[in-house]
């Protein structure tokens, strides 16, 4: 039984597909890099040189927004101890105490399977 989940065997001309497939799929994810780096480059450009505010730069508007503002829970956790401020706070499952707990094949029982991954070399 091949990896593919299937009863038939896979063909020469399946493979050759398969493979410019593969060759597709490695050109295409080294592009979505190469575009997403150079994005993020191109943005760190334009929050440098404009500032927050919207600026007409031609024949495109540039809105530049402010970072939105988000709680430092560990300078919030410091101010305010568990121990002085239990309001504050929910307990939460820990993972790694289950995990050390539990015996693996028991676990099973609680685990969900992800999609499969691809990975092209």
């Amino acid at each position: 039984m091949n990896a593919n989940n299937s009863t038939e065997p896979l063909t020469g001309e399946d493979l050759l597909q398969l493979d410019q497939l593969a060759a597709e799929l490695a050109k295409r994810e080294e592009s979505i890099a190469a575009d997403k780096e150079r994005v993020e480059e191109i943005k760190a450009t334009l929050r440098r040189r404009l500032g927050v505010g919207t600026h007409n730069t031609g024949a495109h508007s540039v809105q530049v927004r402010a970072g939105a503002r988000r709680l430092n829970a560990t300078r919030v956790a410091a101010a305010f101890p568990v121990v002085e401020h239990p309001e504050l706070y929910k307990p939460t499952l820990d993972t790694a105490a289950v995990k050390a707990h539990i015996a693996p094949v028991a676990l099973t029982e609680f685990q969900d399977e992800g999609t499969p991954t691809v990975v092209v070399k």
